[in-house]
Order: C-alpha cells, then sequence, then structure tokens
C-alpha cells in the first residue's frame, strides 16, 4: 500500500470514529453478574488463521456461560471449521463483505436480526472500528472488543491492544475480560464425522499411502478483507526448496481456491501431488494431523497445521512471529533479519522494493535448516 493512500485511509478512519462518537454516544460500564447474561454473541468474521488463534477464546467463554446461549456470527471462509465447534450452540454465516464493502442495506436486516434476538452480551473479535459501532448500533447493552489506537470506542468493555503480543494472547484477553482466568490452551478444531470420511479417503490415495508427507504451502495470503502477497516466500524458490526435500521425503502441496494456479505451477515444475482446494478445511486439518511437517507461509494453513499438532516451518517477512507464529507446536521460523523487518503494521504495508526479509533465503539455506530441524524431531521420537 502506498504512503498516500496509507495517509488517506487512517484520515477517513478518524473522520468516521469522531462522526460515530457523536451518533452513537458510548459509554463504559463493567458487565453485569455472569448468571444475568443468558444470550451471548461472539463476532469473528475473517480470517481463517485469525478464527483459528481465537479458538482458546472461545473455549474460555463457553466455560464462564456454560448456561447461556452461545452464538458466532461467522465469515463464509471461516465457517466451516465452526460448525462443529462445542463452544457455540449456533452458527450464524453472513458474507464478509457485509462489512468489507459495507453493504448498508444488508447491515441493516442483520442489526433487526440480532435485535430480535435479544443478546445479553457481544464480545468482538475484530480490531476495525465498524464492528465497535456496528455492535452498539445492535442495542447489545453489553460490549467487550478490542480498542486499538481509538477503534474499540462503542465497546462498553475495552480491552486495550498491546504492541507485538500474539494475537491468541490478545484474543484471550477478551476472555479475561468477560472473568476467565489461566493461559490460553492449543488452538483446536472439531472435524465431525463427514471430515473424518473424507480425511479417510484421502489417507489411503498417494501420498498419504507411502508415507507421512511433507506438507508444503506456497501461497497464502489472501483473505476476504486483504491480498497481501507480499507474504510469501517466492515461487521459484518453493520450486526449488521440493525439488530439494523430495529427493529424502514424500512431498505433497496443499492450500485453498485461490492458490490454485500458484501451486499448479509448482506442481507441474516439481512433478508432486498437489491437494490444492481438493479438501475441506476440517479435512485437510485431519490430514495435517497424519503429516510429517508442514511448510509454509504466514497464512491460514500455516495456523491450521499449528492446531494439528503438525511440526511447522514458516517463512515470516513483513509480519511478525511474534504476533503470528504458529502456536503451540515444534516450530522453526525462516526469516532474515533486517532494520526494517517486521513492518507490517495494523492492516499496512509500508512502501518496499526489496522484501530482503525473505528473498535474501535461498531455497538451500532453507533446506539445509529443514532438514536439521526434521532430523532433531526424528531424534527426539
Amino acid at each position: 500500500m502506498s504512503k498516500k493512500r496509507n495517509i488517506f485511509k487512517r484520515a477517513v478512519r478518524a473522520a468516521a470514529i469522531t462522526t460515530a462518537k457523536v451518533a452513537l454516544r458510548p459509554r463504559e460500564a463493567p458487565l453485569p453478574p455472569r448468571e444475568e447474561i443468558r444470550k451471548v454473541l461472539v463476532v469473528k468474521l475473517w480470517a481463517i488463521g485469525e478464527y483459528l488463534m481465537a479458538t482458546p477464546a472461545f473455549a474460555a467463554l463457553r466455560q464462564l456461560f456454560p448456561r447461556a446461549e452461545v452464538t458466532l456470527l461467522a465469515g463464509t471462509a471461516a465457517a466451516p471449521l465452526a460448525a462443529a465447534a462445542p463452544a457455540f450452540d449456533r452458527v450464524w454465516t453472513v458474507p464478509e463483505e457485509l462489512f468489507v464493502k459495507r453493504r448498508v442495506g444488508k447491515l441493516r436486516r442483520l442489526r433487526k436480526r440480532l435485535g430480535r434476538e435479544k443478546f445479553d452480551l457481544a464480545v468482538i473479535f475484530h480490531h476495525a472500528w465498524e464492528f465497535s459501532a456496528f455492535a452498539a448500533w445492535t442495542d447489545i447493552p453489553n460490549r467487550v472488543g478490542l480498542d486499538r489506537d481509538g477503534d474499540g470506542f462503542a465497546h462498553t468493555v475495552k480491552v486495550l491492544r498491546l504492541k507485538r503480543r500474539h494475537q491468541v494472547e490478545e484474543y484471550f484477553d477478551l476472555a479475561r475480560a468477560c472473568g476467565a482466568s489461566g493461559d490460553p490452551g492449543p488452538l483446536t478444531v472439531v472435524s465431525g464425522e463427514e471430515a473424518e470420511a473424507e480425511a479417510e479417503h484421502f489417507s489411503r490415495e498417494p501420498p498419504f499411502a507411502d508415507s507421512a508427507p511433507v506438507l508444503v504451502a506456497p501461497g497464502g495470503g489472501v483473505n476476504p478483507k486483504t491480498r497481501m502477497e507480499a507474504k510469501r516466500w517466492p515461487a521459484e524458490r518453493y520450486v526449488k526448496l521440493v525439488n530439494i526435500l523430495k529427493a529424502d521425503y514424500n512431498v505433497a502441496l496443499v492450500g485453498g481456491p485461490s492458490d490454485a494456479a500458484l501451486n499448479a505451477d509448482v506442481a507441474a515444475a516439481t512433478g508432486v501431488a498437489d491437494l490444492t482446494g481438493k479438501t475441506s478445511l476440517p479435512a485437510l486439518y485431519l490430514l495435517f494431523k497424519k503429516a510429517k511437517a508442514f511448510i509454509g507461509n504466514d497464512s491460514a494453513p500455516m495456523h491450521l497445521a499449528a492446531a494439528a499438532g503438525t511440526p511447522t516451518v514458516a517463512f515470516f517477512g513483513p509480519t511478525d512471529p511474534k504476533v503470528n507464529g504458529p502456536w503451540h507446536t515444534p516450530t522453526l521460523i525462516l526469516t532474515h533479519e533486517t532494520d526494517c523487518h517486521p513492518c507490517y503494521e495494523d492492516g499496512y504495508f509500508p512502501d518496499c522494493d526489496h522484501r530482503r526479509c525473505l528473498t535474501a533465503i535461498t531455497a538451500s539455506g532453507a533446506a539445509s535448516l529443514i532438514y536439521d530441524f526434521l532430523d532433531s524431531l526424528d531424534a527426539g521420537c
């Protein structure tokens, strides 16, 4: 994103927040006793990786309100992972474009639907000011949410953002604000019977029928809100890396529908199996549990692999592994330290004509570190 566009977007955001503050007149207030909260709305629309990093907080909220009805407002991308989640009694799916493109008419209809439910509490897992304003607009009396530089102005309970804090911890702070204690556990996915049958089918076929594969995801960085291909290690390096690794390991490619073209090119150049877009997210999670390791960028597949407990090799460039790195799984972070790394902040990438944080990592150098990492795991078995 150019510097001029960055400044313009920040100015628009500041003006919108000021206007909304005047219109909504929000007031902070403590939460009522826990037993008085009968209906809870959890809002987490994007992205898949963020949904996964919120799962420890979801579990804590379920424990806090065991007798309440807990509803998740989810986007279409993450909804398949939420379908069987025990943290929620109901999952309402809405297209992310309602908030991304601010579809006012559809937002009004959603507001009416939420208003009819008479929720006692909303927990907002988003930084953007639009979600704070929307939650207040629904007249839900108690609203717990993140406050990044004033973005959470309409929440009745604000959770201040701390710099360079892991996203899992930050989301868990929302549960703490509702009364939870302790530390966040691992990321969780409940797959469901359909996904189990799907994964069982794939496990009987190559590449899983041969030996536990190393699953590689060269893509990522695309979600309903933004495209962040700048997070990707170069595709030609993945080709060289896969060609090195396939001499010793069973290697296959994975990813989502937006990665199909990229992964097809890598598959054609390496001859390895390509599972991109061929499985549901819950089934891919189960396949990760059968894999030897995962290699990829800061992406949804990386977090899904971490949820499965799969040893994870992750390339990090503009984004910060201390904030978005794999959680609770054996991990190797590959990045080239520079004075400007990490540079991504609050949805913005500064102008960059080199990306040395990623481009300085060679395929042979990465392969050497990956072999050492995998050998150390084997030695620990």
